[in-house]
């Protein structure tokens, strides 16, 4: 029976000791911190701290310093001016540093990112701050985090000095949120202080001491610089965005004026040359997804590609469309046929849902510019003189510009204002799909579809395969043109820092990444 108890008793304590090692061996710790503060008459602080960080067993890069710049007392804001001096080890060699400001704080991110280490390691990081005095019933008043409550790791064997030139010493000093402290004046041992703990010392200056004090609102000079960098920033792009609104009138108002010397008369058919697309974007000077369906509608017209409607499917399903290449396309404009090729690919149908969006996003802003870029090859925007004039109408392009607009007077215009076009072509289902696409691209295809109304469009129609071919050209004409803008649209279109110091300034906190 005793060897039993003797046996468990040694068992339980491999354990118990095997579970301490293995327990301490991941604990993150800072074994050290000592922390050397020296205040000149000039009010800089400047802040030697040595910091040994034991990772344990746990691979990190290095450690991260906090140091709080902005700091709030209730309505009242101070601000504080920080410099990096350096980070060294303890040899003094340099260590790979980054600095950034983030919620109020400096952050000083230590270590190299593609290395990483484990066990002991000490940073010495130097840095100055300014100004941090206060005044306090009329006297120079220190309130210092010596040691910040933001670390996440428990600290141990803590020392700190404050010193003051000239021989000058503190008076009234009181350190705060350390037990088992030592204390001298200015000077400061502690064992050990738990994580999100801090230590703050306050202590009066000797009068006269410095004559420049930490005032309230007082906006520190990388804020001022900032601000006033900002404030530049701000007229610059005001007068960018000025100057660009006079050229876009200036624009606007040749192109109109050019415009209004024309005559519109009535045109039963569209600019000889010209596209779909391309009148389109002389009627508005737009070039947007109305081009880009009118001309699928166009190939579809002519034979190059068929459409097929599909029924959305179950109740939350969404109406799609296929379309079947029945042609090659390669007797189209350039433009037209790399746009046809992208919608199929090496395919011979393809369902508008499955387009690769950034395919399509892409083509669709080459096929737009390329509309411009034949229009103004044609002479009718202007291309050479004055910069700012560059992509304006010409007094060419406005002639065109007043066919174009006598053209959709034809297809726009209701029944009953009609008399005037005694001469009109007959409406016939030709007609009405070989001007369909025009009418789209200018933005008048229900105006057109009404005209034909009540005629039967069932048999012209047979680039278009659907149920909505039973209904009206009204129909016909909305559906289609807003369902392809529709897809075309999916596809393209050109902390306060006081709250983390342990009550006084300075302190904030670390941890290692």
């Amino acid at each position: 029976m005793k060897k039993l108890l003797i046996a468990i008793g040694v068992l339980v304590f491999v354990i118990v000791a095997n579970y301490s090692t293995t327990y301490a061996s991941d604990t993150e710790q800072v074994s050290k911190f000592d922390s050397q503060i020296t205040i000149a008459q000039s009010d800089d602080v400047t802040v030697k701290e040595t910091i040994v960080y034991d990772f344990a067993s746990n691979m990190h890069h290095g450690i991260y310093r906090d140091i709080p710049i902005d700091y709030h007392d209730g309505n009242t804001n101070y601000y504080v001016n920080f410099k990096l001096d350096s980070v060294t080890d303890e040899n003094g060699n340099s260590i790979q540093t980054q600095l950034s400001t983030d919620s109020g704080n400096k952050r000083i991110k230590i270590g190299d990112p593609n290395t990483t280490i484990t066990g002991v390691h000490t940073y010495v990081i130097s840095y100055e701050l300014k100004p941090l005095i206060i005044q306090k019933d009329g006297k120079p008043f220190l309130n210092l985090d010596v040691v910040g409550s933001g670390w996440t790791v428990p600290i141990y064997n803590i020392s700190a000095k404050v010193t003051l030139e000239n021989g000058a010493q503190l008076s009234d000093v009181s350190w705060y949120g350390a037990t088992n402290q030592s204390t001298t004046p200015g000077e400061l041992t502690v064992d050990y202080v738990a994580p999100y703990q801090g230590v703050t010392i306050n202590a009066t200056l000797p009068n006269g001491y410095i004559t420049y004090f930490l005032q309230p609102n007082k906006m520190r000079t990388e804020d001022l610089l900032a601000a006033i960098g900002s404030a530049a920033i701000g007229i610059l792009i005001a007068l960018l965005i000025l100057g660009v609104a006079i050229i876009f009138i200036v624009r606007g108002v040749r192109t109109h004026r050019r415009k209004k010397r024309q005559i519109v008369v009535a045109q039963y058919e569209p600019p000889k040359g010209l596209t779909p697309a391309h009148i389109g974007l002389l009627e508005d000077d737009i070039a947007d997804n109305r081009e880009v369906t009118a001309t699928v509608i166009n190939w579809a017209v002519k034979g190059y590609i068929k459409i097929v409607y599909l029924p959305k499917k179950g109740l939350f399903g969404s109406t799609d469309y296929q379309l079947v290449l029945l042609k090659s396309g390669d007797d189209l404009p350039a433009a037209e046929y790399t746009l046809l090729s992208s919608f199929f690919g090496t395919d011979q149908k393809v369902k508008l849902s499955q387009l690769d969006k950034g395919t399509m996003a892409s083509e669709v802003s080459i096929f737009k510019a390329s509309i411009r870029s034949d229009l103004t090859k044609l002479g009718y925007y202007q291309n050479a003189g004055d910069i700012f004039m560059r992509g304006t109408l010409t007094d060419e392009g406005a002639k065109q510009w007043a066919q174009v607009d006598g053209f959709k007077l034809y297809l726009s215009v209701v029944e009953k204002d009609r008399l005037e076009f005694s001469d009109a072509p007959d409406k016939t289902p030709e007609r009405f799909n070989a001007l369909l696409p025009y009418a789209i691209a200018l933005g008048v295809e229900k105006q057109w579809a009404k005209k034909f109304d009540g005629i039967d469009l069932t048999q012209s129609t047979n680039w278009y395969t659907g149920n909505l071919v039973a209904f009206s050209a009204i129909s016909l004409a909305s559906d289609l043109g807003s369902s392809f803008a529709s897809v075309m649209s999916s596809n393209s279109s050109v902390s306060s820092g006081g709250g983390v110091g342990g009550g006084g300034f300075g302190g904030g906190g670390g941890g290692s990444w």
